[in-house]
């Protein structure tokens, strides 16, 4: 049942632990006393119905109707998503990749394989971010002050936004399933667990991306007659199978290129190369670089001694 203003926000907090984070993330320190959601938000200068939004957000409760935000509520938001950007980076994945080490230390090949791993989900989550954080929020931030930019859309970030787990999906597979290890001090467990919770808190940066500030910024666009139509479409013709320049976007993604180098070495934008991956992973039906790479070996698109190191 959905929360209302009066409530008091410690009684809120404690029925959900990550109503911690979701605090964290908007910049409202604990301690909170007696205040009601009203009195933290007349605090904070943040609408009721936001905080409220958000609380359902995370408690996998669904959004019935947009809250109808002004623009300082949206910078909150823009302000709440670069915040857990940053605890991503900061806690999260070195949290994980030190649990990782451990297991390196006793057991360097399983170590090796789920440092490759971590390393190829630091660069792909690490350019997702910096998308966002370069290009989609100021161009919201301009749009929000009036200057929109006619040649951009959030619609184009919409079809271009990605999923931003598959590879976490992956260590879990291997964890549980393949890789096997003297594991006597737990490590396994406590690494899982990292991943699981790491994993629930991405997808809930997802909902909030995607059922919230998109079309709120949608509704937006309508509002002041700004952006564009730039639906990404991947073409009725043989849909399975991969064009000659998806084929190369795939070659060069497999050698460890990031986005950004694929981009330099085919004279591209990286905009188009995040576009050939959606278009690829469409086709595919495979999202993760490591599930990419089972993939070109058993198409013969790669061979095996072709993978960089």
């Amino acid at each position: 049942m959905p929360y209302a203003a009066h409530q008091k926000i410690a009684e809120i907090i404690a029925d959900d632990y990550q109503l911690v984070l979701l605090m964290e993330h908007l910049d409202i320190p604990l301690v909170v006393k007696e205040k009601t959601v009203e009195d933290i938000c007349r605090e904070y200068q943040i609408q009721p119905a936001l905080l409220l939004t958000l609380i359902s957000v995370y408690r996998n409760e669904p959004i019935e109707q947009l809250p109808d935000l002004n623009e300082a509520d949206l910078h909150i938001l823009l302000n709440f998503l670069a915040n857990s950007h940053r605890y991503y980076l900061q806690e999260r994945i070195p949290a994980i990749r030190g649990l990782i080490a451990q297991i390196a230390r006793s057991n360097p090949e399983a170590g090796q394989l789920l440092t490759n791993f971590i390393n190829t989900y630091v660069t792909e989550i690490s350019e997702h971010f910096d998308y966002e954080n370069n290009k989609v929020f100021p161009y919201i931030r301009s749009l929000l002050e009036g200057q929109a930019d006619q040649h951009y859309s959030v619609d184009r970030y919409k079809h271009l936004h990605s999923d931003i787990d598959e590879s976490l999906a992956d260590i879990k597979k291997l964890l549980i399933k393949y890789l096997d290890f003297n594991d006597s001090n737990n490590v396994r467990r406590e690494l899982l667990h990292y991943i699981f919770d790491f994993q629930q808190d991405l997808n809930l940066h997802t909902l909030i991306e995607n059922h919230l500030l998109i079309p709120l910024i949608e509704r937006y666009e309508k509002k002041v007659g700004a952006g564009g139509n730039y639906v990404i479409q991947v073409t009725a013709n043989d849909k399975n199978q991969l064009s000659e320049r998806e084929l190369d976007v795939l070659r060069l993604l497999l050698e460890g290129l990031s986005n950004k180098e694929v981009a330099d070495r085919l004279c591209l934008s990286t905009h188009t190369i995040i576009s050939h991956r959606k278009n690829i992973s469409a086709k595919t039906g495979i999202k993760s670089l490591a599930g990419l790479t089972i993939y070109a070996l058993t198409n013969g698109i790669i061979q095996l001694e072709n993978r960089s190191e």
